[in-house]
């Protein structure tokens, strides 16, 4: 016959599992299907190839298929729109970035989703640097090159599209240097046109500019990060000569929807930010010209909320809204 101590104690394990909810058991279980990984974008992009990347990392850690989806349309905004929508589960991840959840959102108030409160915010992946590329054609070879000729005729520079990253730099930079440069939106940040000399700069990535600067059609002028990037050493950056002020890089971090449970983010986060360390991982950033960060998901989350407070204004004294 049972003793009343081990009665007892099958009550108490009873009433703590009793206690414990159906989305902690699915949260300790994860995991346990496939999990998906939205890329907002189309294939073959820098957030493709790295969703890409982590997703075969984060399979091989989990040991459950982690793959990619593409739903790309209106500038990221449709990708990141359902996965503000799906269930906080852990199976519908999404490669968020710049575009989508920091100038999209300041610019377009219908945009339907709110960044900081409809997402949870994981883990940072990576980001590509902003150039100021220039066709050589131009004579310019710095900043203060380019201020001078800004200010004694008509000036050009292309970006990917009205309310872009490239753009809000450029506006950033004709602010601080007191210049009027004409904004151009173009395919593929303009490179054709830059290189054809119809256009007489591009404000775009250095993935996209990278190779026309190697071959020496075009002029890379200054970079947008705080330090030179290890691949383009010979390129200074904007705080160098004199422009502190003017910054910016397309960011990409691991999102999912809000309210999920913080076993899942912790296990994401930590894996994520292992895979940033691998020799393979560094190798692959280190070719694409990429930066990252090691940040924790509170360290991630008040990334998005400074950078996004921080462009929304500019945004705005611009006067880029779509409705």
């Amino acid at each position: 016959m049972p003793s009343i101590w081990s009665i007892g104690r099958a009550v108490a394990c009873l009433c703590a599992i009793a206690s414990v909810s159906p989305s902690q058991l699915r949260a300790q279980e994860w995991p346990a299907r496939p999990v998906k990984i939205v890329v907002a974008f189309a294939p073959g992009g820098s957030a493709d190839q790295l969703g890409r990347l982590f997703a075969a990392e984060l399979s091989t850690a989990f040991r459950q298929q982690f793959y990619v989806e593409n739903k790309p349309g209106n500038s990221g905004s449709i990708g990141s729109a359902q996965i503000a929508r799906a269930e906080p589960d852990g199976y519908s991840l999404l490669v968020a970035g710049s575009g989508p959840h920091l100038t999209g959102p300041a610019i377009n108030p219908n945009i339907g989703y709110d960044p900081l409160r409809d997402f949870t915010h994981i883990a940072m992946i990576a980001a590509d640097s902003f150039v100021l590329a220039a066709n050589p054609k131009l004579g310019a070879n710095s900043i203060a090159d380019l201020v001078k000729l800004a200010r004694s005729k008509p000036l050009t520079s292309s970006s990917p599209g009205a309310g872009s990253l490239g753009h809000l730099i450029l506006e950033q930079f004709k602010r601080r240097a007191g210049v009027d440069i004409q904004h151009v939106p173009s395919p593929n940040s303009g490179m054709l046109d830059v290189l054809g000399n119809h256009i007489s700069m591009s404000f775009t990535t250095l993935l996209t500019a990278g190779e026309h600067i190697r071959s020496g059609g075009m002029v890379g002028l200054a970079v947008t990060s705080s330090a030179r990037n290890l691949v383009y050493r010979n390129i200074p950056t904007f705080a160098e000569q004199g422009y502190p002020d003017v910054r910016g890089e397309t960011w990409f971090w691991l999102a999912a929807p809000k309210n999920l449970p913080p076993s899942i983010v912790g296990k994401l986060n930590q894996e994520v930010r292992r895979i940033l360390t691998l020799p393979k991982t560094q190798a692959y950033l280190e070719q694409m010209a990429l930066i990252t960060r090691d940040l924790d998901p509170v360290a991630v989350t008040g990334f998005v909320r400074e950078e996004f407070t921080y462009w929304a204004p500019l945004a705005k004294e611009v006067g880029l809204t779509v409705q």
